[in-house]
């Protein structure tokens, strides 16, 4: 049942149709929540309190709580340790890892760290042979790989999320995949090493004779809301509980310091994991609605809105052709459906919508959204707040 809150809802034109009757009969007959805000103010619901599964639209909570708490600008180092070199000789070479998720192999780019960048660095440090090995830490998270509400599939789409991962976990080399690709780039660079790869904890004592840093998380979130990759929001998932809890980093401690970010705000999330592949995950629309109100009032909040897809992009692909439109798409193989975010009103303003489904199309999402674009009208006084949408994205990948 719907419910008209103190709010305009009305229609561009005198005699028209009122928003809230045509959301009201776009809805009928289908098991969806639906909650719209503008300016503050909820405007529009349709089974508001009903907890559901948020599927992948758990990745903007995840990314809400990353923000909060280190800043879009925050990038993520991996260090490498060791003896200070005698003559540019060390034994040992370890490389620490601080749960970067876009390590990949050979050169880096504007989104990814490269082992070459990586090696460029070991020999900027002074460094020309090692008579030990490199060795690959990954100790600032548990190597756990599982979730309370993952499906005997789950794991098929999303790698182990490890403190020090290579080519999204992957990669085709041997284990340790990092210490085994940077041992060739070294020795491409005329570097000697003596002995074969291998993993540990680096002990205490031991220099940090170099710093190789992430992109900005800005840049990392954009890519894991554009494709909704699983594997980085694990990954960042593991950051962030580390951060608020303590190493190592676990994928539950993820889980919590979502929970613990929503509740501080008032409102009650259930979390298992931080990629929404848990389907014991929950959140009413309702709140999933004031946890973006509350997004748009933070400074990291036109960097939220900047992450996630637009119309014809990324999981958008093929969906809401023409609507400006920023949000966040979520599917399970339960039928559980989701799209959640902002969207410009065609009479001026901006709302924030979260719809909702169980074993509905992703037509009626788009039907819904597209039917709060048009409709919806505000007072000239609320239809000022700034909100840029724009035009990103990349390709899908797995269930999202």
């Amino acid at each position: 049942m719907a419910l008209a809150l103190p709010f305009v809802l009305g229609a561009s034109h005198a005699g028209a149709e009122s928003a809230e009757r045509m959301l009201d009969r776009v809805a009928a007959g289908h098991d969806v929540s639906i909650v719209v805000a503008a300016a503050g103010e909820t405007i529009y619901a349709h089974d508001a309190a009903t907890p559901r599964t948020p599927a992948s639209v758990q990745k903007v909570l995840l990314t809400m709580a990353l923000f909060d708490a280190l800043g879009p600008g925050h990038r993520i180092t991996t260090r490498v340790l060791a003896q200070q070199p005698a003559d540019g000789v060390v034994e040992d070479l370890w490389i620490a890892g601080g749960g970067d998720p876009s390590m990949v192999s050979g050169p880096g780019d504007a989104t990814h760290t490269g082992t070459e960048d990586v090696a460029r660095r070991i020999v900027e440090s002074g460094v020309t042979r090692i008579t030990g090995r490199i060795i690959a830490d990954s100790s600032l998270f548990d190597d756990d790989w599982r979730a309370p509400g993952w499906q005997p599939w789950s794991r098929s789409f999303v790698a182990r999320p490890t403190a020090l991962a290579l080519d999204g976990n992957h990669s085709s080399l041997p284990a340790p995949a990092l210490a085994t690709e940077l041992t060739r780039a070294l020795e491409r660079r005329g570097i000697t090493v003596r002995g074969e790869p291998a993993t540990g904890t680096a002990p205490a004592g031991i220099a940090t004779i170099a710093r190789i840093r992430s992109a900005p998380l800005s840049a990392l979130v954009a890519h894991m809301n554009a494709t909704s990759s699983n594997f980085y929001a694990e990954m960042l998932g593991k950051l962030l509980g580390a951060r608020t809890f303590g190493t190592p980093g676990t994928i539950a401690q993820g889980a919590r310091a979502v929970e613990v970010w929503a509740k501080q705000r008032g409102v009650n999330v259930t979390s298992h994991d931080s990629s929404g592949l848990s389907y014991r995950n929950r959140l009413s629309a309702l709140d999933l609605v004031r946890l973006l109100e509350e997004a748009r009032r933070q400074p990291w909040g036109p960097a939220l809105r900047a992450s996630l897809p637009g119309a014809g992009r990324g999981t958008l692909s093929g969906r809401l052709a023409g609507v400006p439109v920023r949000a966040k798409t979520g599917t399970l193989w339960s039928g559980d459906s989701v799209l959640a975010g902002w969207v410009r009103l065609r009479g001026g303003g901006i709302a924030e919508f979260a719809v909702m489904a169980h074993d509905e199309t992703k037509s009626l999402e788009d039907a819904l959204v597209r039917t709060i674009e048009h409709s919806v009208v505000l007072p000239k006084a609320r239809q000022s707040v700034p909100l840029h949408i724009g035009i990103t994205g990349n390709s899908p990948e797995g269930e999202k």
